[in-house]
């Protein structure tokens, strides 16, 4: 029998089991960057708490939580570690995203094992042709998290129509996948986001989704998932989410920045005496809550309007872009700040707040948090400028 909504958790209840796992996370956060990938011990406990059917439709046992419910969560998370929590993370962003798919696309995956965990790359890296029922796809795709414990993967390619050429995803099952050993990073180095290679895989039409339907909010599963949630576009959406992964980082840096302010002393002086770092502790801390509030408004502001049965649209796009990349922003702020006060007690490898500066570098890289073009998305929609060469 599907779990049911009461079993799995409210809103705070899972913000109460995050915080109960993040120490764990943090337990293991050098294990994960060691091993490259999210320990077992942390993917049977995210399992076991039921995080990843936060946002997975109900009638396959999810709980249909708003997104940001999974903002809150996943910043709590980060605190403990960037690499477990970013996986833990789009593991609940891809059951969300198969909702968006065919009827039959999400059986093929959630009959069999209800708490099946999806990697992805949604960038076009591959190639797709059309063939009798369906249609055969190779290519290497990169930065696939989590996809060492994922059972299935969604792969992006461009596919041409009657209206032009659009984005789309194919769901393939991991024995028609090999994965590639790439993942040798400065940081989120725990995330295994090793590459995925396919070689002329058939790939049946009712396992394709084309992101045109879903930036129109009538994805195909949406007929079926009939909560808000699965009108939600995810590309360009989905980036509260990442940060507040970032943010939540940035957070954990600075309580371990305040908790040696507290204990650590300089030639007998206790450093929580000294001017220059109390400045930087307020200035670092108002930083990741002006980052935390921004996620979550964002994301509450985006499921008000699908809830009311609107369209999110490219200006609500460029906002959510905007936002999530300017809350990164202030989370990379805030590690540096804390980082270099640290000194050389802060440079050792098992450090914290030095492996949560080099996690929140590597996530502001992601091409969907980098300011950079987050910020031309907005200002060109807002003052009515030519788009096609920022989407």
């Amino acid at each position: 029998m599907p779990k049911g909504e009461e079993d799995l958790g409210t809103h705070s209840e899972m913000i109460a089991k995050a915080k109960r796992l993040a120490p764990l996370m943090r337990d293991r956060a050098g294990e994960a960057e060691k091993l490259r990938r999210v320990p077992e011990e942390t993917i049977s406990d995210i399992l076991s708490s039921n995080l990843h059917r936060m946002c997975q439709p109900k009638r396959f046992g999810g709980a249909e939580l708003p997104w940001d419910a999974l903002v809150e969560v996943v910043f709590e998370l980060g605190k403990g570690c960037g690499s477990q929590a970013w996986v833990a993370d789009v593991f609940v962003e891809h059951a969300c995203h198969l909702g968006h798919f065919p009827d039959e696309a999400q059986h093929d995956v959630w009959d069999e094992n209800p708490d099946a965990l999806i990697s992805t790359c949604y960038a076009p890296m591959g190639t797709a042709e059309a063939v009798e029922g369906g249609w055969t796809l190779s290519g290497q795709w990169g930065f696939s998290s989590g996809v060492d414990h994922s059972s299935w993967s969604m792969l992006g390619a461009m596919v041409a129509d009657d209206i032009g050429p659009s984005q789309t995803f194919f769901l393939v099952p991991a024995t028609d996948r090999k994965i590639i050993d790439t993942w040798h990073t400065l940081g989120l180095a725990g995330t295994g986001s090793n590459d995925i290679l396919i070689e002329d895989v058939f790939v049946p039409a009712h396992r394709v989704l084309n992101s045109r339907d879903s930036a129109n909010g009538t994805p195909p599963g949406a007929a079926m998932n009939t909560a808000p949630l699965f009108k939600m576009p995810h590309i360009g959406f989905a980036q509260p989410t990442l940060a507040g992964v970032t943010t939540g980082i940035a957070a954990g840096a600075v309580q371990d920045f305040e908790e040696m302010l507290r204990t650590r002393k300089v030639r007998g002086k206790p450093l929580a005496d000294l001017n220059n770092m109390q400045l930087r502790l307020a200035e670092a801390s108002a930083e990741v809550e002006a980052a935390r509030l921004l996620c979550i408004s964002t994301a509450a502001d985006n499921m008000a309007i699908v809830n009311a049965g609107e369209v999110l649209d490219v200006a609500d796009l460029g906002r959510s872009r905007r936002n999530a990349a300017f809350a990164v922003k202030l989370a990379k702020s805030a590690a540096q700040h804390v980082f270099e006060a640290t000194g050389a007690h802060g440079i050792y490898e098992g450090a914290p707040i030095q492996r949560a500066f080099r996690d929140v570098q590597a996530a502001a890289s992601h091409i969907a948090l980098g300011w950079d073009l987050s910020a031309m998305i907005y200002s060109k929609q807002v003052l009515g400028l030519d788009m096609s060469d920022v989407l």
